[in-house]
């Protein structure tokens, strides 16, 4: 038995072992001299100014990092910190601070940020709460650049330390990126929540997180040997081997075994080219699971593809999968997948209009012409596949195989040889399609779900909308139920059901949809090897009473909390959603076009834009009282 056990709260699920290294602080305490500085204000802006430039460009480079490693909601973690440091009122107020009362830059930071964390860290909305902890990461990173004391980097502090457990104050975001560098194992904290940037970061690159009673009872143990089990919310001093090992031992057998059939699903890959298989590792894969022909359609500026063109391109894809199944899904065209050689009509909304199969009620060679060319390059022992987009209906479907049928046809009477033997599915995207699904059952040999399309129709809420973004919730329970129960009705019909939306590599949602009964999915190849070590430390158990009490919410606020999700505040769903000419109103925070918008104005020597004149009023008057002495 172990010498100490403490029961603790987590924050990030999952096991871990090392030597705890106990730290008060990794940037220095957040305490402010505000002495008058030597330097003209000048000189402090500037300083400012180009150690936020510096910052800023540390952060932009950690994005591109994340999204490198298919951490796209992470990425999206630091884009937000991004936004806060460049937000203009943040700047106005050190102005005011180096210039009004001449403070040193890295004063004026705190001075100008101190007080909002303090409004926000004792704010009953844990948003607000956990926005706080972000700003105050981001005061401390800019203080500790604009400090004229060396900080000591983390990798010193655990120069020679094997598998090191950190024990700090709070999981700070940019602590939790620089720890994973650096070989940290897991993290014990004193103050925070699963909600928290910092716990979003940890469960991303899978390291554990309690959050003990103090620090304090833990001094007596920095360098000791402790098992940080987050999955049963307990921190061990000092475990005899025989614990350590009973605790472990599920996730070295998984994790060393090395084999397919320990993962709980079955793992595809989704693909817009075949190059992307050029030197791919199959290990652990099955196949291609969805295949996005469309882009071949979309990369040509004059014309149709032709059919010779096509089948070249496929008999290379079926080449690099050698005996693999490969899903080709026929081209998805329309919404916002349109060609420019070709006029779609009038459409006041493209995503209710003519889109995949619907195009081919007036064009039926367009997928003749698909079709015969993907079976003429399946010819031989290729596993073919075929996956049909936006198919809600039993009669679209009997339309569909009546186009199947006049393609095999036209290859019979040419005597040119062709795969005869291929599965064919339907891409669940609307309510219509969940709905005809039964039905769809008896016809079809596998399905997929598109939860990009399907999320959307559902809520009717466009997902590229960054002012109604917040509202695409894949995690409400109306969606789990929906994936629910095409999961039971497949698993009933003895049919193959995968899952090859954007939700399919979200880690936060991982352990949710293996609970639900999802035993296929397909996700980009550079999300493999992030996704199957996820895999690995999954728990079936567990993932079922997971999905039990998600089914059982009412809210999507109710999912999220028993997920430990974050929740998204309306600011930060929008602020990494604004394209090229567009612009954050300031003041109600919305995202509004600059061409021909009649209301903006030019303060500071920056030009703001607004959605209406009662902002634009708002922000002159908060702007006047600012700069009033």
């Amino acid at each position: 038995m172990s010498e100490s056990v403490i029961r603790c709260d987590v924050i990030s699920a999952g096991v871990a072992e090392g030597s705890l290294c106990l730290f008060n602080a990794l940037y220095g305490p957040m305490v402010g001299t505000a002495e008058p500085s030597g330097e003209r204000p000048e000189a402090e802006m500037n300083r400012f100014k180009e150690q936020v430039a510096s910052l800023v460009k540390d952060l932009g480079e950690t994005v591109d990092c994340l999204e490198s490693e298919s951490l796209s909601a992470e990425a999206d973690v630091i884009r937000a910190h991004i936004s806060m440091l460049q937000d203009p009122m943040f700047h106005a107020r050190v102005q005011q601070a180096i210039g009004r009362l001449s403070f040193a830059a890295d004063s004026a930071v705190e001075h100008a940020i101190e007080g909002v964390i303090r409004v926000l860290a004792e704010s009953r909305d844990p948003r607000l709460a956990e926005r706080a902890t972000d700003m105050k990461d981001l005061a401390m990173q800019l203080r500790a650049k604009l400090s004229r004391q060396k900080v000591r980097p983390l990798a010193e502090l655990l120069s020679g330390v094997r598998n090191p457990v950190l024990a700090i104050p709070e999981l700070l975001p940019s602590v939790v990126l620089n720890a994973h560098r650096h070989g940290v194992k897991a993290f014990l904290v004193e103050r925070g929540t699963a909600l928290s940037h910092g716990a979003i970061l940890a469960k991303a690159f899978v390291l554990p997180a309690l959050r003990v009673p103090t620090l304090e009872m833990l001094r007596m143990s920095h360098g000791a040997n402790v098992l940080v089990d987050a999955d049963a919310g307990e921190l061990l001093i000092e475990p005899d081997r025989s614990e350590s090992e009973g605790r472990l031992r599920p996730f070295i057998e998984v994790s060393s075994a090395h084999t397919d059939h320990l993962l709980p699903v079955r793992l595809w890959v989704n693909i817009v080219t075949p190059t992307q298989l050029e030197g791919f590792d199959w290990r652990g894969i099955e196949g291609v699971g969805l295949y996005r022909t469309e882009t071949r359609f979309m990369e040509r500026t004059d014309d149709f593809p032709r059919e010779e063109e096509e089948v070249g391109v496929y008999r290379h894809l079926f080449a690099l999968c050698g005996d693999r199944p490969v899903t080709v899904r026929t081209a998805d065209l329309g919404a916002d997948k349109a060609v420019p050689y070709m006029s779609f009509g009038p459409q006041n909304n493209p995503y209710l209009g003519l889109r995949g199969h619907r195009i081919y009620h007036f064009h039926p060679e367009l997928l003749i012409t698909q079709l015969r060319a993907i079976l003429r390059a399946a010819a031989g022992s290729h596993r073919l596949r075929l996956l049909y987009p936006m198919l809600e209906t039993v009669d679209q479907w009997q339309f569909i195989q009546g186009l199947v049928e006049q393609a095999v046809a036209s290859l019979r009477a040419e005597n040119l040889p062709f795969q005869q033997q291929f599965e064919q599915g339907v891409l669940v995207e609307t309510p219509a399609a969940v709905l005809s699904f039964p039905r769809l059952l008896g016809l079809i040999d596998f399905a997929s779900v598109g939860t990009n399309d399907l999320v959307q129709y559902l809520f009717a809420v466009e997902r590229n909308n960054a002012n109604v973004a917040k509202l695409y919730q894949p995690h409400h329970p109306i969606v789990l139920q929906v994936l629910k129960t095409l999961a039971d009705q497949a698993r009933e019909a003895d049919k193959s059901l995968s899952v090859c939306g954007e939700i399919a590599s979200d880690p936060e949602l991982l352990m949710l949809l293996v609970g639900l009964g999802i035993d296929n999915l397909s996700v980009a190849p550079k999300e493999v090897s992030v996704l199957k070590a996820r895999l690995t430390s999954l728990r079936i158990p567990a993932c079922r009473e997971l999905a039990h009490a998600c089914l059982e919410a009412q809210t999507a606020a109710e999912v999220r909390a028993k997920l430990g999700i974050r929740p998204q505040s309306a600011i930060e769903a929008t602020s990494t959603l604004v394209g090229r000419g567009q612009a954050v109103d300031p003041v109600c925070k919305m995202i509004v076009k600059i061409e021909e918008n009649p209301y903006s104005l030019v303060d500071r020597d920056r030009r703001y834009y607004f959605c209406s004149r009662p902002c634009t009023l708002q922000f002159q008057k908060e702007s006047d009282r600012e700069g009033s002495p």
